[in-house]
């Protein structure tokens, strides 16, 4: 029991809620704690085709071996959940032999720095080669590959790393261009010296790992799938860099789309504020960007969406006891977590692991609930700045984006990187104010004299 508090659920069953509560653990294929959100009566999208099937269908459909498109979402929406299961499903595709490959690149690139075209091409080139090895039964860990190849590219500029040596080196150099940010300099302005050639070797590199999976023994996989996932997390440590940042990530997929284009199919995580400063994103990949939403709980007019909200209780069903937690009649306290949350299965999450950290009982009272909703709602209010409030009275009155100039288009952007602004998607997209966000005080005293402005009671 804990101690200094009245809890009937023992300490160790707390801890196993607390654990399942986890918003940043992504779902395997087949875990008990995923909800079919896009199964049976639309929550998340319309006539029930989820965001996965509509990635496996371009790539199904194609005339060539060759497709890129972009997914983006929300953090904690489960992206990485789907696109796991995309993976599944496509190594186990009826239409064609399919061999899925998941690359991480938060695990290579450090997400606070500005990315580039380069460290795109040697991450998707070093990834491919060590898949091919592990195809070809041979120990990536043991085999350079690529890694040699991208060493010797560096040390034909670089004195000081070739009296270093690839044995000494060579291992580690991807960690090294992680979080060396003074080694990773000096590599960037060495390979943009030779760019043209780094991007054909790294190119070529990819169409022989390729290949070699393709005829590897076991596999005889006719169509390679690789999904780049990471890519949509780069965000500045500080605000002073955010110009930066985001500047890197609109020239990777704008300036640099083409070279995006790699020697099999792709789909790369991307930025859900982007898709809104380039209106124009899609006319360079294969289809327009496909966006994971939130779960509808409720409709425009902010009545409650029965369908939504059963899918969000089987969420936290599957996570906790609701009557241990909750007690008899657990919808009277539930449900105002839930319509806090907006669909949002990243705060529901997170305000449930608060609930069961601050309760001093259980079931837990009304009281303790409107605490944990209160103190989300005021880390919202402190974002909420005061140039930020005609654009989301917009979207809160009419459910549509902003139609000013880029300046605007950019600053709902950035709104929508900070989670103030939520997209749903059920027939078309439209976009709500985060519940939490209308119910900041200067939000509401903002809506309130428009509403008087405007005649409205």
């Amino acid at each position: 029991m804990l101690r200094g508090a009245m809890t009937a659920i023992p300490l160790d069953e707390l801890r196993r809620y607390v654990s399942l509560c986890d918003p940043n653990r992504p779902l395997s294929p087949g875990d008990p704690l995923y909800v079919e959100f896009d199964k049976g009566i639309p929550t998340r999208g319309s006539q029930s085709e989820s965001c996965i099937a509509q990635l496996y269908r371009t790539i199904a459909l194609a005339s060539s071996d060759y497709t890129r498109q972009l997914f983006s979402g929300f953090p904690g929406t489960g992206k990485t959940t789907e696109l796991q299961r995309l993976k599944a499903e496509l190594n186990d595709a009826q239409d064609l032999s399919t061999r899925a490959v998941y690359i991480d690149f938060e695990e290579y690139l450090d997400r606070y720095t500005p990315v580039s075209i380069i460290d795109v091409l040697r991450v998707l080139a070093h990834c491919l080669d060590r898949e091919a090895l592990v195809a070809e039964g041979k120990n990536p860990d043991r085999e350079p590959g690529y890694l040699r190849r991208l060493f010797d590219f560096l040390s034909q500029t670089d004195a000081e790393l070739s009296k270093i040596g690839f044995q000494a080196y060579g291992a580690s150099l991807m960690l090294e261009l992680k979080n060396n940010p003074q080694f990773r300099v000096k590599a960037e302005e060495t390979i943009k010296q030779r760019f043209q050639q780094f991007a054909d070797e790294a190119r070529l590199v990819m169409t022989e790992a390729v290949a070699r999976i393709a005829k590897a023994p076991g596999v005889a996989a006719a169509r390679i799938v690789v999904i780049a996932d990471g890519l949509e997390k780069f965000a500045p440590l500080r605000e002073e860099d955010r110009a930066s940042v985001e500047a890197s990530v609109e020239a990777l997929f704008l300036t640099h789309a083409r070279l995006l284009r790699i020697p099999c199919h792709v789909i790369y995580t991307f930025p859900i504020w982007l898709r809104f400063r380039a209106t124009d994103l899609g006319a360079s990949y294969d289809r327009e960007p496909v966006i994971l939403p939130m779960v509808k709980i409720a409709d425009r007019s902010r009545e409650p969406y029965a369908a939504g909200v059963d899918k969000v209780r089987d969420l936290v069903a599957r996570r906790i006891d609701l009557k241990r937690v909750f007690g008899e009649g657990y919808d009277e306290r539930l449900l105002p977590l839930i319509f806090a949350s907006g669909g949002y299965p990243r705060d529901l999450l997170r305000m449930l692991r608060e609930l069961l950290y601050a309760a001093k009982r259980f079931p837990v009272d009304g009281a303790t609930v409107e605490w944990v909703i209160n103190q989300f709602g005021q880390n919202y209010a402190r974002v909420v700045r005061t140039p930020d409030l005609p654009i989301l009275a917009h979207v809160a009155e009419t459910n549509r984006l902003p139609e000013g100039d880029q300046a605007e288009v950019a600053q709902f952007g950035r709104l929508l990187d900070r989670w103030l602004v939520l997209a749903y998607r059920n027939g078309d997209e439209w976009y709500d104010l985060h519940p939490l966000v209308r119910r900041a005080p200067v939000v509401e005293a903002f809506l309130a004299h428009r509403d008087v402005e405007a005649g409205h009671p």
